[in-house]
C-alpha cells in the first residue's frame, strides 16, 4: 500500500462512504473507488464488503486502519510542515508568552521594522505549554519565554536574566510599613496573592518566598488564578491582593494610573532567565537570528543592572 492508497484508505475508513472521503480529498467518487480497488488487488484481499446499505470495512481493514493512524498523521504533520518551509525566506515567526509580548515587544518590534523594514514578521501569543508543537511544526521559527523547555528536541538559549518583584499598590505598601516597619515584605504572607494559573513556574516562587518568610499555613488565596502578569497587575490595581512579576513586566510597568503600583525585588530569589527557544535540528535563518541578536543586545549587562536597582517608591 503506497502513501496515496494510505491517504484514500484512512479517508474511507473516517467518513464511511466513498462519496464523502472523495469531498474530503476533493477528488471525484470515481477516482476513490478505483485507488481502493488496485489496493485491494495488490494486498491479496478485500478492505470492504459492498452493501446496499454502505461500506464495511473488513476485520483486515480495521486493523490496518489502526496501524496506519500513526503515519497517516506523521504524514499530516510533514504536510504541514512542508508548506510552512515555504514562508521563511523573508519572514520571521515568533512566539511568546503574554508579558513578553504585551510589555518587551511592541517597542522592540517597532525598532526591528524600521531597521529592516523588508522583513515580515508574525507574532502568536502562545502559553509555555504550547512552545514545542509550534516550533517542531515549524509555525514559527523560535519562541520567547521565562524558565528552561525540557523538550529533547529544542534548544534553550539564554537572552538575559534579572530579578523577580512583588507587585502591591501604594496604599498597601504604606500599610505593610506601619505594621512591618524595615520588613515590610513579611506583612504580604497575611495578604492576598494572585495566583499563577495551573504549572505555571512562578506559582512555585510564591510558594518558596512565602516559605522563606517563615508564613505558618502559606499565604491567603484570593481565589483567583490567572495566565498572564497583565491581567495579575489589573487586579493587583483593583485591590485585590498582590503578585510576582518578571523583570520584563517591571521594567515597562505604569504606575501613573489612577492607581499606583510600587515594586519591591525580591532578593531572596534567584534571578530568572529569558529564554529563546527553537528546535535543535533546524536553528533560526538568519532574519530570526539577527532578531536574536537584537534582542540581546537590549539586555547589556550594564540596562539589567539598571533594572535591578529599582527603587521600592
Amino acid at each position: 500500500m503506497n502513501l496515496r492508497q494510505l491517504q484514500i484508505f484512512q479517508a474511507v475508513m473516517q467518513t464511511g462512504s466513498m462519496s464523502a472521503a472523495a469531498r474530503l480529498m476533493s477528488i471525484t467518487p470515481s477516482a476513490v473507488s478505483r485507488i481502493i480497488s488496485h489496493a485491494e488487488l495488490q494486498l491479496g484481499y478485500n478492505l470492504f464488503t459492498r452493501t446496499r446499505s454502505g461500506l464495511i470495512p473488513t476485520a483486515a481493514a480495521d486493523i490496518l486502519f489502526s496501524e496506519s493512524a500513526a503515519i497517516y498523521s506523521k504524514l499530516a504533520e510533514l504536510k504541514k510542515i512542508a508548506a510552512n518551509l515555504r514562508q521563511e525566506e523573508q519572514r520571521v515567526r515568533l512566539a511568546a508568552s503574554p508579558a513578553i509580548s504585551h510589555e518587551l515587544l511592541p517597542a522592540f518590534l517597532e525598532r526591528h521594522l524600521r531597521l529592516y523594514p523588508g522583513v515580515d514578521i508574525e507574532v502568536r501569543t502562545l502559553h509555555s505549554d504550547q512552545f514545542a508543537q509550534a516550533i517542531l511544526e515549524r509555525t514559527v521559527d523560535f519562541a520567547l519565554g521565562f524558565f528552561a523547555q525540557t523538550h529533547p528536541k529544542l534548544t534553550c538559549a539564554p537572552i538575559a536574566s534579572g530579578p523577580l518583584y512583588a507587585v502591591a499598590t501604594r496604599a498597601l505598601w504604606q500599610r505593610a510599613e506601619r505594621a512591618k516597619p524595615g520588613n515590610r515584605l513579611s506583612f504580604f504572607t497575611q495578604v492576598p496573592v494572585i495566583e499563577m494559573l495551573g504549572t505555571d513556574p512562578m506559582q512555585s516562587l510564591v510558594e518558596e518566598l512565602v516559605f522563606s518568610l517563615g508564613a505558618e499555613g502559606g499565604p491567603r488565596s484570593t481565589g483567583l488564578a490567572v495566565q498572564s502578569a497583565p491581567l495579575a497587575l489589573e487586579l493587583v490595581r483593583r485591590g485585590l491582593g498582590w503578585t510576582i512579576v518578571d523583570f520584563v513586566t517591571a521594567q515597562s510597568l505604569d504606575s501613573r494610573g489612577e492607581v499606583a503600583l510600587e515594586l519591591h525585588e525580591l532578593h531572596d530569589l534567584p534571578a530568572i532567565p529569558l529564554y529563546a527557544y527553537y528546535a535543535t535540528a533546524s536553528p533560526p535563518g538568519r532574519n530570526a537570528e539577527r532578531m536574536l541578536e537584537m534582542l540581546r543586545a537590549q539586555f547589556q549587562p550594564t540596562e539589567t543592572i539598571c533594572l535591578a536597582s529599582v527603587a521600592e517608591g
